[in-house]
């Protein structure tokens, strides 16, 4: 069965860079963005969470990106269940998983902070796998490391 990947903010915005042009150099995006085509072409399903989605989006309608807008929406789009819609079910485990480590007092972000890893945690075990089927691909695994499975997108093989 192909392992899931389930896309960082970082990977889902490579997927919004063009193409390079010939003798190019290549920017970290460019590599990513070539990463998470090796993962498709090599059978993994790859997913991105809907908060990811969005904290990517955001930056681009504030830079007015409308050609990488597109881009991000057609690879979201691009295949069913790619993208993952966030549900009520979702906010609730990522509440119960924001409180334990304040609780515990181990926070993964300061208090007044959305904890935007802390929903994409939520979404992932929302999914309903094993934690030995799944990995989130990412670029931070600081604030991923108490809750799911997770690793450099860089260290990941496709």
């Amino acid at each position: 069965m192909p392992r899931l990947t389930i896309l960082d903010t970082f990977p889902s915005s490579s997927t919004a860079k063009e193409q390079p042009r010939p003798h190019a150099t290549f920017t970290m995006l460019d590599h990513c963005h070539e990463w998470i085509r090796e993962c498709l072409r090599s059978g993994n399903s790859v997913i991105a969470p809907a908060i990811c989605y969005d904290e990517a989006l955001r930056e681009l309608e504030r830079l007015n990106a409308t050609s990488q807008i597109a881009r991000l929406r057609a690879f979201c789009h691009a295949a069913p269940g790619r993208y993952f819609a966030i549900t009520d079910a979702d906010l609730e485990r990522a509440a119960t998983l924001w409180a334990h480590p304040r609780n515990t007092g181990t926070p993964t972000a300061s208090a007044d902070a959305l904890d935007a890893d802390v929903i994409l945690a939520a979404q992932a075990l929302g999914l309903g796998l094993s934690t030995t089927d799944f990995i989130i691909a990412t670029t931070n695994p600081g604030h991923l490391e108490q809750f799911v499975p997770y690793d450099l997108w860089t260290n990941i093989s496709p």
